[in-house]
Parts: structure tokens; C-alpha cells; sequence
């Protein structure tokens, strides 16, 4: 799929909602905070608010996701998503930021915000069906930072 494609395919705002909606609640809608599956649709307040009926707060597809309480519309989340999955070799903030038309700030932040969520995954963690095609695959490095974690260092790991 190409930029334009997507474009064609999430052209709204509500689309793009419905996407994140079924990405992040493939068994229903839950409540963030409780973990309730009831909730009705809030109509006098912006669209995809809901209320809990178990605790009675309100939540969106972003709460508690590194999506939460962002301004820039669900578009350009998707759109960012895009250009870091399709970039072979990674994408510095600056370029994000130029091809998003945001500041570079905001493009590193939204840049962390979705590596966060890839590395989550999908709970619980799915595998993968029918054909599956690998360009290139990297095996190794140095482990990524866990606060209060301490790695072994040069040859006394176990690594590949």
C-alpha cells in the first residue's frame, strides 16, 4: 500500500478511528481502567468518547496508550505509523517531521510513541499466517534500556 492508497482508504478522521478501535480492541471494546466491557457511546461530548458502565469514567481509543492526550488528529498518527513500518533503514525526527508537517519535537516524540507501541505488541501475542516474506532481519545488538535492569557486558553474553 502506498501513501496514497492509505490516504484513499482512511481519508477521515472516523475511519482512522474505527482502525485503532479494532487494532487496539479486537475482542470488544474494554475500559482502560477497570477492564470492564461495558460502555456506551457519550453522543453530547467529541466523537469516540465512551463511559464505563463499571466505573463510570470516560475513555477514548488513546487512553493509556503513548497515543494519550494528543492533540494531532488520529491521521497523522496512522500517517507517521507508515513512514517508520516502510522506512528500511529507520527515519530521523527531522525528516518525520518534514513529510508530517509538524515540529521535530513533536515528530520524536510521536517517533518513541509508536516504537513504544510496537514493542508492546499485541496482547496476547499472535503468530503469523499463510506466507510470510522477510526482506532483511538484523539478529542481535545491544539490548535496549529497561530502568533498573543491568545486562551482562561484551563476551559473557549469550547474544548471537
Amino acid at each position: 500500500m502506498n501513501i496514497d492508497q492509505l490516504r484513499e482508504r482512511f481519508g477521515d478522521e472516523a475511519s482512522c478511528r474505527q482502525f485503532f478501535e479494532t487494532a487496539i480492541w479486537p475482542e470488544g471494546r474494554r475500559c482502560p481502567h477497570c477492564g470492564h466491557d461495558k460502555s456506551w457511546r457519550l453522543r453530547a461530548a467529541r466523537p469516540g468518547v465512551y463511559e464505563c458502565s463499571g466505573c463510570k469514567r470516560q475513555f477514548t481509543v488513546t487512553t493509556k496508550t503513548p497515543m494519550h492526550s494528543t492533540k494531532l488528529p488520529l491521521w497523522k498518527w496512522l500517517q507517521a505509523m507508515y513512514y517508520i513500518v516502510n522506512s528500511s533503514k529507520g527515519i530521523s525526527s527531522v525528516v518525520l517531521a518534514r513529510w508530517l508537517g509538524v515540529t521535530q519535537p513533536t515528530a520524536w516524540k510521536m517517533g518513541h510513541a509508536i516504537r513504544e507501541l510496537m514493542a508492546a505488541g499485541p496482547q496476547p501475542p499472535r503468530q503469523l499466517t499463510g506466507i510470510v516474506e522477510i526482506d532483511e532481519k538484523y539478529i542481535g545488538g545491544k539490548p535496549r534500556y529497561q530502568k533498573g535492569i543491568k545486562h551482562k557486558r561484551g563476551r559473557g553474553t549469550a547474544k548471537q
